[in-house]
């Protein structure tokens, strides 16, 4: 996959949102694994380890996105993927555990038809992010995050968590996302408020571990992470 890079990367809080990246990385290594599997069965998303070298360009320039499969068996998938930039340098790798379910055929769009935000809306502000206390984001229900199923994307559940996690290190672009570890557990709908909640395991003079809970709009968990963090200045 191809993608162009802009200011859908800037984030008011963590100057970037390198989480971002984690939508096409999750579209590109889970169809690796649906494009091998019966009709009748889908994958999803088990867990996703994310690990950020470094900014994204912001320029317009081209990021290319590529998968590959692991392994494979009747339950599902692991696959890894790569982002690099414009020069060839790796921005950003993935491996993802998938396991099928039974479908009546693959989902092919989102439930909900929505408009393209513009070129120059931030990831942030396109989603509608909304920040009622420090440590807590909430994603309001909008068809820009749903999946072909109507969940939230599970690239977009990382977004969120990384998020509250800058918001719960009071950030202001002091920090950088260098690993997103996240489960999940069960769906969250995108026609609902998914809530994420943060709590600082760690903080220190140049690392921060903080942990996310996300919950979906009937107020269950839908997804655990683990987001570790570098501060770049101070």
């Amino acid at each position: 996959m191809t993608v162009e890079s802009g200011p859908w990367l800037r984030d008011s809080v963590a100057g970037v949102s390198r989480g971002a990246l984690a939508v096409p990385l999750d579209d590109v290594t889970g169809y690796i694994v649906a494009s091998g599997s019966p009709r009748e069965r889908w994958p999803v998303s088990l867990g996703i380890r994310l690990d950020l070298l470094a900014d994204p360009p912001m320029d317009g320039s081209s990021l290319t996105v590529t998968g590959e499969l692991i392994a494979r068996d009747d339950r599902g998938g692991t696959t890894r993927g790569v982002v690099v930039d414009g020069t060839g340098a790796l921005i950003a790798l993935i491996t993802q555990r998938s396991h099928l379910i039974s479908v009546d055929g693959p989902p092919m769009a989102p439930v909900l038809p929505f408009v393209a935000p513009g070129d120059d809306v931030s990831i942030r502000d396109a989603l509608g992010i909304r920040e009622p206390v420090r440590g807590v984001v909430e994603l309001p229900a909008t068809a820009l995050a749903a999946n072909g199923s109507g969940n939230v994307h599970g690239g977009i559940l990382i977004c969120g968590c990384e998020f509250a996690a800058m918001s719960a290190l009071d950030a202001d672009g002091g920090f950088r996302s260098t690993s997103i570890d996240i489960a999940f557990v069960r769906p969250g709908n995108a026609a609902g408020t998914t809530t994420f909640r943060a709590d600082v395991v760690h903080s220190g003079r140049s690392l921060a571990v903080v942990r996310v809970t996300a919950v979906n709009s009937s107020a269950k968990t839908c997804a655990i992470a683990t987001v570790t963090a570098q501060r770049v200045s101070s």
